[in-house]
């Protein structure tokens, strides 16, 4: 059976993995538009993932799979906040038990021991391309055109074509000419940066430091824009410091309110926003130059075409922002949902295809949702929900079999399906969901006078 994946990112390295282990009568052809990641140099924009309980199980399954992934990362057991009024940074543990920790790698780190280990188990029927690109997509007749760096194009023929592709798939966008295929996005009115830096000295290697601050809008009736980010430690003694602002994606501003040049991103880090977090010079000056990111959310009613023989799986599926580090686990709960949905019909994927999508669009419909309702917009929501969780969570330590963990431990510390976490909690995501969109009509009313009076 001939495989053909676009995309060697986690997703699209994990399936092969799990192919491959399972039975020797699949090709699979693996096809990148970019160059082979481990010999590439630190990318600026590259970003930590976070792997706790849901992405450790899925790699556990492959034999040896999960060590060589783990020497690559960074084990975190702490959180670390700073207390203004105490003037020092407070330090929280993460979870009680040794075995029990989130694992932080760079995500060209992870691909990069995922390919390792695939070349390593010397599979007969892996087939990698790197600097090949997808470059059309013909579902009637079960192939694929790549054109490879150098200028050359090719035909791949397939059985099963898998779009592991990212937010801007080849393979969705050809779904998407498919009648009845529906497909909705949005951009999160949020931008970020990463910066990656020496590891301080006065910061813990185990810990990750975050903070969430308020900066005063530019415009006297706009509400208040929220900054917030990571400082997250990586592998080889770097940190990672990731920054989000509120910014429409069409607004042409390429830094956080407030800092106009290199200088002002030092001090607003050192003094405000990480206290004692001292960033060089050039690392200040290549952050201010560099274009922040934007947030693409997404949404398909179906994950698969059974005329094309194709799926979609991880961020070509079901892209969605980074606030719950899930984005990862996501993806690698759908390549192990297809991967059994294939065995169990026995590769007949008239009957596969369309139970891996029966699975997995509730599942990635509920951690879209999770990302948005787990950050009520307004205040009093937000501190409600705090405290109620708070005390959830007291509650579950001691009466562990009559009360629930709070939805971050379930997200964290199990393998619960996300639909029913969202269906556990749903009265209060019903009063969240209320408050954000309420919040939002009052910023978008905000917005409009704010033309109008410019006007």
């Amino acid at each position: 059976m001939n495989v053909v994946i676009i995309g060697a990112g986690p997703a699209g390295l994990l399936l092969a993995h799990r192919l491959l282990a399972r039975s020797s009568h699949y090709q699979v052809f693996i096809y990148e538009q970019r160059s082979d990641p481990r010999k590439l140099r630190s990318d600026q924009r590259a970003f930590v993932l976070s792997l706790t309980e849901r992405g450790q199980t899925d790699l556990k399954a492959i034999d040896g799979l999960w060590s060589a992934v783990e020497q690559r990362g960074v084990a975190i057991r702490k959180t670390g906040v700073y207390s203004k009024k105490r003037q020092q940074w407070q330090v929280f543990e993460r979870s009680s038990g040794v075995e029990k920790y989130s694992l932080l790698i760079n995500r060209n780190h992870l691909c990069s021991a995922l390919l390792d280990e695939l070349e390593k188990r010397k599979y007969p029927g892996l087939h990698l391309n790197f600097d090949t690109a997808c470059a059309k997509v013909d579902l009637k007749a079960h192939q694929v055109t790549l054109a490879a760096k150098d200028g050359q194009s090719m035909e791949q023929p397939y059985d099963l074509l898998v779009g592991a592709d990212g937010i801007h798939s080849v393979v969705k966008a050809a779904l998407l000419k498919q009648p009845g295929f529906d497909f909705q996005q949005s951009y999160f009115d949020k931008v970020w940066k990463a910066l990656h830096l020496p590891q301080p000295q006065a910061f813990a290697a185990d810990t990750s430091y975050f903070f969430r601050v308020t900066s005063p809008a530019t415009d006297a009736k706009a509400l208040p824009i929220q900054i917030s980010g990571a400082a997250i430690p990586e592998l080889d003694d770097q940190f990672c410091l990731l920054i989000f602002w509120g910014q429409a994606p069409d607004q042409a501003q390429n830094n956080p309110p407030g800092i106009e040049t290199p200088t002002d991103l030092q001090k607003m880090i050192f003094e405000q926003w990480l206290p004692g977090l001292q960033v060089s010079d050039a690392a200040a000056q290549a952050f201010c130059e560099r274009r922040p990111s934007s947030i693409l959310e997404t949404h398909c009613d179906r994950y698969h075409d059974q005329t094309g023989q194709a799926v979609l799986v991880g961020d070509a599926a079901h892209a969605m922002s980074s606030f719950l580090a899930q984005g990862c686990q996501a993806a690698f709960a759908d390549v192990v949902a297809l991967d059994r949905c294939l065995q169990a019909s026995e590769d007949q994927l008239q009957d596969a295809l369309p139970q891996y999508s029966a699975l997995q669009v509730k599942e990635g419909h509920a951690i879209t949702e999770l990302n948005i309702l787990l950050r009520p917009q307004a205040k009093w929501v937000s501190s409600l929900f705090s405290v109620a969780m708070m005390m959830q969570g007291k509650l579950n330590q001691r009466f562990p079999n009559r009360f629930s963990p709070t939805p971050s431990t379930l997200l964290s510390k199990t393998s619960m399906p996300y639909a029913e976490i969202c269906d556990r909690f749903k009265s209060w995501f019903s009063l969240i969901r209320w408050s954000n969109q309420r919040m939002l009509a009052k910023q978008k009313s905000a917005q409009s006078k704010s033309v109008a009076t410019n006007s």
